[in-house]
């Protein structure tokens, strides 16, 4: 059954600099984080074509999170237990219920912060909340025996369909960069299993500021895994300079927009999922309302 078939070598560098030399030998070598979402694919091992395999896990610089009065650091092998463990009086609240959805408890143990990032081709609950956060991502890129650094957006390392726009297999994610300036009205939501049940799942995340009953620095992030990683800027826009509360006609007449927009974007989204959608945009506003009137 398994002629032919060989076990993949594994490589296990200390540092970066041992990194940089095995992925210069192995270029077509498959990056080991956690392997959570590697070893969940069918049919990935065992494979007659199974890459080497570089394995992280020996890379203490990876592994640190840091902090001072601005940012917190994170690196990409820190994995979602240890952070929600460390960041329980620093993260924001709509950050750590994000780790908390990301599957059971034994899992959150293997699951990596750069791991789940960098899934090729689709995204889950995390690059949603990161990309609302305004988060940055430290990139290392190797281009034969060049090696360059570079910070880049969350919201930017995505196309709209959330695929990643640089090379996974050229690229190393180290650190990951969260503000400490956040806003105070953030709201959370997941339906479904992003990995059991992509065809249904919806994940949406939203954060504003509230200035004198007035709306600002809007931002929120609407995830339907392997086909839409959607930011809408003009309806950001559009909600950022509100006055609170937001009369109820203009809440369902911006959450069609959004829903008019998906589709013109994203044919392959269903209309559970943009339903599911625009009741999660609603909600937000609606309770945004409510928590108005009652201050």
């Amino acid at each position: 059954m398994y002629e032919g078939i060989r076990s993949p070598a594994i490589h296990i560098p200390k540092n970066m600099s041992e990194f940089n030399s095995i992925a210069l030998r192995y270029p077509k070598a498959k990056i080991w984080a956690g392997g959570t979402y590697l070893m969940s694919q069918k049919n990935y091992y065992p494979s007659e074509t199974n890459e080497d395999i570089i394995d992280l896990g020996d890379m203490e610089e990876l592994k640190k999170i840091t902090r001072n009065d601005r940012f917190v650091e994170i690196g990409s092998m820190v994995t979602a237990s240890q952070l929600l463990s460390a960041g329980k009086l620093v993260l924001p609240d709509i950050l750590l219920e994000t780790l908390q959805s990301l599957s059971s408890q034994i899992v959150r143990r293997q699951i990596t912060i750069g791991g789940t990032l960098c899934i090729p081709d689709k995204r889950l609950s995390l690059s949603t909340t990161l990309a609302v956060l305004d988060a940055t991502a430290e990139i290392k890129l190797f281009q034969g025996n060049k090696v360059s650094t570079q910070w880049i957006p969350i919201s930017r390392l995505y196309d709209k369909n959330g695929k990643l726009v640089v090379n996974a297999d050229k690229i190393l994610m180290t650190r990951i960069r969260i503000g400490l300036d956040f806003g105070d009205y953030q709201r959370f939501y997941i339906v479904e299993d992003p990995i059991r049940n992509m065809e249904e799942c919806v994940i949406f995340a939203f954060q504003a500021k509230s200035t004198q009953s007035s709306l600002n620095k809007v931002k929120f992030c609407m995830n339907f895994p392997q086909k839409a990683f959607h930011i809408n800027k003009d309806i950001e826009a559009k909600l950022s300079g509100q006055t609170l509360p937001i009369n109820p006609e203009r809440v369902n007449t911006i959450s069609y927009e959004l829903v008019a927009e998906l589709k013109k974007q994203h044919s392959s989204i269903t209309e559970l999922q943009l339903e599911r959608g625009r009741r999660m945009f609603e909600s937000v506003l609606h309770g945004m309302n409510s928590q108005a009137l009652l201050t």
